[in-house]
């Protein structure tokens, strides 16, 4: 009796190990997709984190608001000066895609930013919203992620 594998025998288990490859290369495509696209929405979760953590800390100290309209504000922030405080002009705007501080990008791939002033219930001084909207790129799909934050300035004067 001959060993061996006869070409028919060959052929069949190559197909067989084709099918298998195909079946498990498509399976493999959505999940792979689906970790970019986490990927990308974990960054621009970090991305907003990090300005809206920025923007929390300016507007806690903010003493004056100088200007303000939706998509951006003036305003007058403390900053330590030796032994006291001193107030520094500052402006936040968005610009295009870009949300800035001083001119200087802040966040990029912003979609949308608004500002807008909400009444606190047992407190003169209202709280600012902040909300941003940033785009996000994965293949052909594009989607936003909206982040909203609301911060109660300490150092305001509350008007008469």
């Amino acid at each position: 009796m001959k060993t061996g594998f006869t070409l028919i025998e060959t052929i069949a288990v190559l197909l067989l190990v084709a099918i298998l490859a195909v079946s498990v290369g498509i399976s493999v495509l959505p999940m792979s997709q689906a970790l970019m696209q986490v990927r990308a929405n974990a960054a621009a979760a970090q991305k907003a984190r990090l300005a809206l953590a920025r923007v929390a800390r300016e507007f806690t100290t903010i003493t004056n608001v100088v200007a303000s309209a939706s998509d951006g504000i003036t305003y007058d922030f403390l900053v330590p000066a030796g032994n006291w405080y001193a107030a520094v002009r500052r402006s936040l705007a968005w610009s295009g895609d870009e949300l800035l501080l001083d001119g200087v990008p802040l966040c990029d791939d912003v979609d949308a930013f608004d500002l807008r002033l909400e009444t606190v219930a047992g407190t003169a001084v209202p709280a600012i919203v902040v909300a941003l909207r940033l785009r996000n790129d994965v293949g052909d799909v594009a989607y936003a992620t909206s982040f909203t934050n609301r911060i109660v300035p300490r150092n305001i004067l509350a008007g008469p």
